[in-house]
Formats: structure tokens, sequence, C-alpha cells
């Protein structure tokens, strides 16, 4: 009897160890959120849902509250008006499946990342961030290199999809060159290296899109940031960002034009010729397909469950076998699927997200928080350029990241935290439900972040 209750008391010990919350397993949780999607492909969606679930168990124990951040409710209201219309569609339509719902679990689950990632400090959290994508561009380039020489294939990283390599290594690479611009000396050069290894990794990806969308978010970053570039410039700099720029430029004199000439070739195939068997004919078919979906269901989608179907059945009409999944345009693929609610519902979250990133640039911030967002701007542009032929939300490993992107980033950007200046816990009591002490947390938390903005600006 007392050997059953000492393993009885082994084991409740071992589970408060493991939901004990502190800045080193946010910084372990992190560094492998955002260290992982281009290395570990669905790794990262493993650990995103099973450090969400870990946020639920917080609440119902009353470890940490559901935040009533406004940045929060902002992103929750429309990232759950998706999941709504997308379960509506899908109960509305014949032969509706469990596993079908699943995509939308991530989602559900944002705000208890949030809530979980605020115990802990902006400072561990920003760090973590950075590092772990400097790792994660270096580990890009190195499976890049190997599965282009001796595979022969275009570089698809562990997440066996070339574009889900792209889009996760494309944040990556963002997110180091933030930190190089906000860092000196040996750090930043490592940094601005782990940039230029993203950049080619990215190139050998083969995924044209993406190079669009790594070219806008780069101007942004460096938009953001030109008055630290300004007053850096010299020589020994602007020698090392022309070596790099070299460095790319032969890399990408290898595998850019093949992959322009192809485009302009499936354009020609399909025009003169009427021939849609191709990459760029295929996506053609399919956003044709999806409209005509649209027109014959607009208000409620016909539902996941139906997607491949659909595609199958176009592309039949011209005699072209296939195995599409998605319509490769995440706005008509939203309405396809969740109806127009759902489709407003992406549009509304990536504009409401761009804003709080633009609102948060135009206050006094610290690094942490301009870090946040960058972090923001980076998922909207990359997302959003990305899905005009590609994915945008759907699957795992990219809804994941995205879900990681907008949880860190709000809080680092705009978000309240459960420690105090000096990184210890609030006392916890009902004063964190109430409003009155809500306000004034958030009055303290925006005090210390324009104190640290200032002596950040006046600092070397």
């Amino acid at each position: 009897m007392q050997t059953e209750k000492n393993s009885k008391n082994r084991i409740a010990s071992l589970a408060d160890r493991l939901l004990e919350h502190d800045d080193r397993r946010s910084a372990i949780f992190t560094y492998v959120v955002f260290g992982a999607a281009p290395l570990g492909g669905s790794l990262v969606s493993f650990a995103v849902n099973i450090g969400a679930v870990g946020g639920v168990i917080e609440v119902l124990r009353r470890i940490v509250p559901v935040s009533r951040d406004r940045v929060l409710l902002a992103l929750t209201v429309p990232l759950y008006v998706y999941c709504g219309a997308y379960l509506a569609s899908l109960a509305a339509n014949p032969e509706p499946r469990l596993r079908y719902m699943l995509p939308v679990l991530t989602f559900l689950l944002f705000p208890f990342l949030y809530s979980s990632w605020r115990l802990s400090t902006k400072d561990t959290i920003a760090r973590a961030v950075v590092n772990a994508s400097m790792i994660a561009c270096y580990g890009a380039l190195v499976m890049a290199i190997a599965q282009v020489e001796f595979y022969g294939i275009r570089a698809e990283g562990g997440a066996g999809n070339a574009i889900v390599f792209a889009t996760a290594t494309c944040l990556a690479a963002c997110m180091a060159l933030a930190g190089a611009l906000a860092a000196s000396g040996k750090v930043a050069i490592v940094l601005f290296g782990a940039y230029c290894a993203g950049i080619i990794a990215i190139l050998y990806s083969g995924a044209r899109v993406t190079w669009l969308a790594l070219l806008l978010t780069t101007a942004a970053i460096l938009w953001i940031h030109r008055g630290r570039l300004r007053a850096r410039l010299s020589l020994a700099t602007a020698s090392l960002a022309a070596i790099a720029v070299g460095v790319v430029a032969l890399v990408g004199a290898q595998v850019v034009p093949p992959r322009v000439e192809a485009l302009v070739g499936d354009w020609q195939q399909m025009r003169e010729r009427g021939d849609f068997d191709s990459s760029l004919g295929h996506r053609a078919e399919l956003w044709q397909t999806g409209i005509h979906a649209i027109r014959s269901s607009p208000l409620l989608g016909h539902g996941p469950q139906s997607t491949r179907a659909l595609i199958d059945q176009g592309f039949s009409e011209i005699g072209v076998d296939v195995g599409y999944s998605h319509f490769h345009n995440g706005f008509l693929n939203a309405w396809v699927e969740a109806g127009i609610f759902g489709a407003l519902a992406l549009v509304a979250l990536f504009a409401v997200t761009a804003l709080l990133a633009v609102r948060t640039l135009a206050r006094e911030i610290g690094r942490s928080e301009l870090l946040g967002a960058v972090m923001l701007i980076a998922a909207t542009v990359t997302y959003v350029v990305n899905g005009m032929t590609g994915i945008m939300v759907g699957h795992d490993i990219v809804d994941a990241l995205l879900v990681a992107y907008l949880a860190a980033g709000a809080y680092l950007a705009a978000g309240t935290s459960l420690l105090d200046g000096d990184g210890k816990r609030r006392r916890r009591t009902s004063d964190l439900e109430d409003d009155q002490a809500l306000e004034l947390a958030e009055q303290e938390q925006r005090a210390h972040q324009q104190e640290r903005g200032q002596r950040e600006h006046h600092g070397p």
C-alpha cells in the first residue's frame, strides 16, 4: 500500500515538474518550434499542438489565465470565424468525416498557446526565435544542397514538399535578417550569414512565388531598420554585403533561369497550343475549377471533403490525370471549402495582423517589440504572396507555423507578460481577472517597453 502511494506521489511530482512553466522551458519550446520547420517537417506541427494542449492544461489548472489582451482578441475572432465557417460547411455537405476536422484544431488552440507564452519574458522569447531561425537557415541550406546534388530533386527539406520547405525557410530567413540588423559584431555577421543561407536554400527549392515573398519581406525589414542601417553603414559592412550578394547571385544564376524558362514555356504551351498539361496550365485549370465550384455554392462552400473530387472532375474534362489536394490559391481554396465567410475571415486575419504590426511600429518600442512586429509582417507577406499560387492554410506544417508566428509575434509586439519588469511572477490573485488591474498591468508593461526603447534608441 505504501509502495503504491509512493509511486503515485512520484508520478504526481513528475507531472508537476513537466507542467512547471519558466523561462527555460519556454526557450526550449521556442527553439523547437522555430528551428524545426525546414528540418523536421511535421515535428513543428507536433510541437505546436502539444504546446497548445499544454496551455489548455495550464489554464484548467489555473497556472495561467486565458489572456484578455486586446491583440489576442483581435486575432482570435477571425481565426474562430474561419473555423466556424469551415465546420459549418463540413456539416452541411454529405459524408463529413472526423479527419477533416483536424486541420482547424491548431487554430482553435491558438489562444491557449498565446496565453502560455505570456508566462515568460519577452527578451527570452525574442532571443530564442532569432537563434532558432539561424539554426533553421543553416540546416535548410545543408539539406537543400544534399537533396539537389545527391538526389537530383528540388529542395524540400524535412517537409517533403518544396513549397512548404520554402515557406518555412523564408520565415526563418526573415527572422535571421531582423536579428542581424538589431545585433552587432560577430553575432550580426553569423546571423546575416544565416539569412544568406536561407536565401540559397529557397533558391534550390525552385519555389518561384516564395522568391517574390522573400524579396518583398526583405524590403520591408530593411525599410523598418533604415535608421540603424544608415548609422552602421561603413566600408566593412558594404564589402560584406557585396560578397553575400555575389554568392547568392552565383547560385541564382544556376537556378533561376531554368525556372523562368519553364514558366515562359508553360505560358506558351497553354496560350498558343491550348495545352494545360504543365505546372502553369494546371494552376489555371485549378483556379477555373474553383471558380465554378464557388458559383454553385458561394455561401456555405462544398466542405473540405469535396475538394479532391471537384479537382479530379475539373481535370477529367480536359483529359489530364492529376492528384492535387488543393486549388493552389489560399483564398479561393478557403471559399470552396468554407464558403464566403471562411474566405473573408482569412482576409480579415491578415489585415488585422498587418494593422497590428503597423501600429506597433508607430510606438516607441524596444527590440523585442520590434521583432514581434517584424514577425507579423513576415507572416502576412509570406502567407499572402505564397497563397496566391500555393498553400495558405490546410497543411499541418503551414498551419502550425502560422499559429506560432501569430502567437509569438503578437505577444512580443503588443502583449502583456505575466512577469513583472524584474522577470518575477505577478501575484496570482483574482486581480488577474479584474479589468482595472489588467489595465494597470498593461500600463506598467508599456512604461517598461518605452523605457527600454529609449535606452536602446540612445545606445550604440
